[in-house]
């Protein structure tokens, strides 16, 4: 997200010369550098631009854009490429991992018929102590129960009963399913955070480039409703991150978009 950073923050794409330290590029920008790091930092790891406090400059751009840009670029490569921002990716990257939950392995037909047996037999042998210190009465009430669990168990010794075959067969389905799904979840952790921080970043580029080429920096606006929107409908139906690169202009991504193909071109 390096270059949909810049062109995400308007405020990234002020004033700031060629000449300036970082110090006058944070105050022009109008926030803090903890805050425009912490952006920057959000944007690499979440994949969406972050922009918070950027609304403060946003209508004061003036200056060398395309130099500003080249400078916020080249702070933005050096901060990822930090031991700072691979520490906080990878504390990321194992907060977010799938966690792995040991496999039970499917019971046989046998084995859960043996298990139904002895929670019945449980059930049973329970009822029956309890009934034991109730009124005749409620006694007599429980008997139906106590024959009910007595026939459950005869009919669960009965060697023709298919029912724990066919129990057997769904547990193995579950079990096949749960471990594709594990394996699965396992995977697109790994696509999305890649153990290696430079397939990340490329990750990010590549999205910028994608989206950058599609743009139309020549596309007209209308007022409509107090608000500036696409006179083409097709264009605010776009993305968030496709009208951002928008709003930078088309100066901003001619220095942006080379920037990121170089990037790109040494991370490979």
């Amino acid at each position: 997200m390096a270059i949909l950073i810049v062109t995400g923050f308007s405020a990234f794409l002020l004033s700031f010369s060629f000449n300036n330290n970082l110090d006058d590029l944070w105050k022009q920008l109008g926030i803090s550098q903890q805050t425009g790091t912490s952006n920057i930092k959000n944007s690499f790891l979440s994949g969406f631009i972050y922009y918070y406090g950027a609304a403060t400059v946003r209508n004061s751009i003036s200056g060398n854009k395309a130099a500003a840009t080249t400078n916020l670029l080249t702070y933005v490569k050096q901060f990822v490429n930090s031991d700072a921002f691979k520490k906080d990716y990878e504390a990321q990257r194992q907060q977010v991992k799938p966690a792995v939950q040991p496999q039970k392995a499917p019971r046989s037909a046998e084995q859960i018929r043996k298990d139904m047996i002895d929670e019945t037999q449980k059930a049973l042998d329970d009822l029956k102590t309890r009934t034991k210190t109730m009124t005749p009465d409620m006694q007599k009430m429980m008997e139906p129960s106590i024959k009910s669990y007595e026939e459950m168990i005869t009919s669960y010794k009965d060697p023709k009963n298919e029912m724990f075959a066919s129990m057997a067969d769904i547990e193995i389905k579950l079990n096949e399913q749960n471990g594709k799904n594990a394996e699965d979840q396992l995977k697109k952790w790994e696509q999305d955070y890649p153990a290696n921080v430079n397939e990340l970043i490329k990750k990010r580029l590549q999205k910028y480039l994608g989206i950058c080429t599609t743009v139309d920096f020549t596309a007209e606006l209308k007022e409509k409703n107090g608000k500036k929107v696409f006179v083409k409908d097709e264009y605010e139906r776009k993305s968030a991150d496709w009208k951002m690169i928008y709003r930078a202009g088309a100066e901003v991504n001619s220095v942006a978009k080379p920037f990121a193909e170089a990037w790109l071109k040494e991370l490979k």
